[in-house]
């Protein structure tokens, strides 16, 4: 009986012929006309899964919660931020933190000035809940993660698709199955490609222009470092 990997195509060893391919390939028909011929490292993948997780965490609302947890997870990643930042990443006080992350993200008069939500950079009448974001839905469902059921969040906004692309790179240690890997490949990389890079700049930009604290700029400048970094990173996670 044939192998059920026979006739399939070898993944390419440059990343940019990878991008071609993933730009010109639906979902579906990647996992099946590919072969999984990629090498991770398993504790790479690890890594990159927490940094997703704390980038996650920076984005989310200040509660107590949320606001203790970042201060005691930062020194954890003290090497990481010493590469991507400017400068000390330092909380305020959490009412401070509070205050601000409303004002920028979630309601201020004149308007929000940098939502969280991709779409609303992709978009060319910069509204939400785009067909863009349907799409993302069903991506991140058919690669095992789904919003929980009491937050009440669309799939695109920066702190999900960060978690996401967590979940995505914890699951490749976890699982040996070679058209589940297609598929997270698949995953991360159009979300990093087509819902977070493209909304950086202005997000970034709209944020340096408007925040009162430190925090903010510094998580904004952190993630546009990162992201702008991230084809050497997967390189380096998937040995290409």
């Amino acid at each position: 009986m044939p192998g059920k990997t026979e006739g399939r195509k070898f993944l390419p060893k440059e990343i940019d012929k990878l991008y071609d391919i993933l730009e010109t390939c639906d979902f579906e028909n990647f996992a099946s006309e590919f072969t999984f011929s990629y090498d991770p490292d398993d504790q790479a993948c690890e890594s990159l899964s927490s940094v997703f997780m704390f980038l996650s965490a920076l984005f989310r609302y200040p509660n107590e919660d949320i606001y203790n947890t970042t201060r005691k997870i930062i020194p954890t990643f003290k090497d990481f931020l010493e590469e991507y930042s400017e400068g000390k990443l330092t909380l305020a006080s959490r009412d401070e933190m509070e205050t601000e992350y409303v004002k920028l993200f979630v309601a201020n008069i004149g308007g929000v000035p940098a939502p969280l939500y991709s779409s609303v950079y992709t978009d060319s009448e910069k509204l939400v809940k785009r067909d863009s974001t349907v799409k993302l839905k069903n991506l991140m469902e058919s690669t095992g993660f789904a919003v929980e059921s009491g937050i009440k969040e669309l799939e695109d906004n920066l702190y999900i698709m960060l978690e996401y692309l967590s979940h995505l790179f914890l699951s490749f240690p976890e699982n040996a199955d070679e058209n589940e890997k297609l598929r997270y490949l698949y995953a991360a990389i159009n979300v990093t490609n087509n819902y977070i890079k493209p909304m950086l700049p202005e997000f970034y930009i709209k944020i340096s222009e408007h925040t009162e604290i430190s925090f903010y700029k510094e998580i904004a400048t952190i993630l546009y470092n990162f992201i702008n970094d991230i084809d050497n990173i997967y390189m380096e996670v998937f040995d290409i």
